[in-house]
């Protein structure tokens, strides 16, 4: 001990500067000349991690989703055809009606009196022509004569009409069946010629009403099933009975009816819908939206890492857009794609990928 006191601390202090030069000059003469290596020298960049996913394209149907509206099959609002008081109302507002069911009667005044006239007149006319045709065979009666008989039964044959249709104007009956959504009169109104009486509409079966854009019209026709989903959520399913050829002038869009057949449960009619259409079968990739990546130009797509480790960019265009996933198409078959860290890489550079599975 009393040695080691007699001993300079700058030789102490020497000894250990020598001990470190040595080691570290041990450690350049052992490196390995193996190019495959020089990532992990000293001073040499560090390789960025990378979190990676292997990815398969998949079969796909693209779908066009678009906001619509709910709309009965047919609605027509019903109008006086004669004047008259109403006389009797046996279908309330809301009431399901068959076709040919009564709504209401109008007075009918003298009009059964008319026709009960008009077919007696009639009877008459049609008697003094076959009587004139007797007798014009007979050379008895002359053609003015056998002219003016026919032109008597013609024109009481056209009052019958008349006065019949008179009177079953006075009838009001649904011209298909449906519901009588509205009604305008009370007993005791009086109408005239062309006053609403009543609106029905028909919801068996129903349609589904949306607008498209050129881009997608073209994959559409009458006659494919598609699908809508109705505000409370219910999924139908249905057929395009209408697909426009003609864009709408203001929106340049184009109308589509997906036609449903009635559902159990309440409709309500003018509700907003999600009308779905498929369009075509293309090949895509499933990822999440964070896969997504611009290169250096702002073009969108994704990165991926090969065999060698190197990052490579790859256009891409989204196919569908679902749930917080997206459907990219226009890439390779088979993708170790980069989902997590591609925002501090460019292609071309070697990447160390963590959590890859092997293709």
């Amino acid at each position: 001990m009393e040695a080691m006191r007699r001993i300079h601390p700058g030789w102490i202090a020497g000894t250990i500067l020598v001990l470190v030069a040595l080691w570290l000059a041990s450690g350049v003469l052992g490196r390995s000349a193996d190019p495959q290596a020089s990532a992990a020298e000293p001073g040499a960049p560090a390789r960025i991690k990378v979190r990676t996913l292997d990815s398969q394209a998949q079969w796909l149907t693209r779908e066009a989703r678009l906001s619509a509206r709910t709309a009965p099959l047919r609605s027509v609002l019903i109008r006086a055809e004669t004047s008259g008081r109403v006389e009797q109302v046996t279908v309330e507002a809301g009431q399901s009606v068959a076709a040919g069911t009564v709504i209401l009667r109008l007075a009918a005044k003298d009009a059964p009196l008319q026709l009960a006239r008009a077919k007696a007149l009639l009877k008459q006319r049609q008697l003094q022509y076959e009587a004139a045709q007797r007798m014009q065979g007979q050379g008895l009666q002359s053609p003015v004569e056998l002219a003016t008989a026919r032109a008597n039964q013609v024109a009481a044959e056209a009052d019958v009409l008349r006065w019949a249709d008179a009177v079953e104007h006075t009838v009001i009956k649904a011209p298909f069946p449906g519901v009588l959504e509205q009604r305008m009169v009370e007993v005791g109104d009086f109408v005239s010629v062309g006053d609403a009486l009543g609106r029905i509409i028909q919801t068996e079966p129903f349609l589904v009403r949306g607008y498209v854009s050129e881009d997608v019209v073209g994959y559409l026709e009458r006659g494919q099933t598609a699908q809508a989903t109705l505000a409370g959520g219910q999924s139908v399913a249905g057929t395009l009975r209408f697909v426009a050829s003609q864009a709408d002038a203001a929106t340049r869009t184009f109308l589509v009816e997906l036609e449903v057949p009635r559902q159990t449960g309440r409709l309500l009619l003018g509700a907003s819908a999600v009308l779905i259409l498929p369009l075509e079968k293309v090949r895509a990739h499933q990822l999440e939206p964070a896969s997504l990546a611009l290169d250096e130009d702002g073009d969108f797509g994704i990165k991926s890492v090969d065999a060698q480790g190197l990052v490579q960019f790859h256009a891409a265009r989204i196919v569908q857009s679902r749930d917080a996933t997206i459907w990219l198409g226009g890439l390779p078959e088979s993708l170790r794609v980069i989902t997590a860290g591609q925002g501090f890489i460019s292609a071309g550079d070697r990447v160390d990928a963590i959590g890859a599975t092997q293709p």
